[in-house]
Formats: structure tokens, C-alpha cells, sequence
């Protein structure tokens, strides 16, 4: 099993942010990759998709036009089944 687990390295440990779905005493191979500071963000995903960065307005609302088709569609089939 592989995961990815975001972590504040202190007092020599490394903490885990979230809960880990893993056994105690259960060894693990890690590979630590250092975040500069203008990427983290404790509790969110901030930085974790550094790509996404480059969106724009018009990107967000594109994107908002189409959920909003999708849960209407969605919306129309409910109808149809009851």
C-alpha cells in the first residue's frame, strides 16, 4: 500500500497530520520531500497542486457552468425515477 501523508518533522520526529490507516510497530519505507513555506497550509490542500495555480476566473466559472449542467441533468433524472 502506498499513500501520501503530509507531516511537521519535530523533536527529531516525524508527526503525521492525519491519522494513518497503518498497525503500530508496522515498519514503512519513506521518501521526504522538504515544502517551502509559501506552500503550506495546515488542514488544506493549498500547494498540493501547484499547476493549479495558473487558473484563472474564466477557468472557475467554466468549471462552475458545468457542474451546475451536471447537477441539473442529475436533478432531471431524480424526477424521471419518482
Amino acid at each position: 500500500m502506498t499513500i501520501n501523508v503530509r507531516a511537521i518533522y519535530s523533536g527529531g520526529v516525524l508527526k503525521p497530520l492525519d491519522p494513518l490507516p497503518i498497525s503500530d510497530n508496522q515498519t514503512v519505507s519513506l521518501q521526504v520531500t522538504t515544502l517551502p513555506a509559501d506552500q503550506v497550509s495546515s488542514g488544506t490542500l493549498f500547494g498540493a497542486f501547484p499547476e493549479l495555480a495558473n487558473l484563472t476566473d474564466i477557468d472557475f466559472a467554466w468549471a462552475r457552468r458545468l457542474w451546475e449542467h451536471s447537477v441539473e441533468n442529475q436533478s432531471h433524472l431524480l424526477d424521471e425515477l419518482s
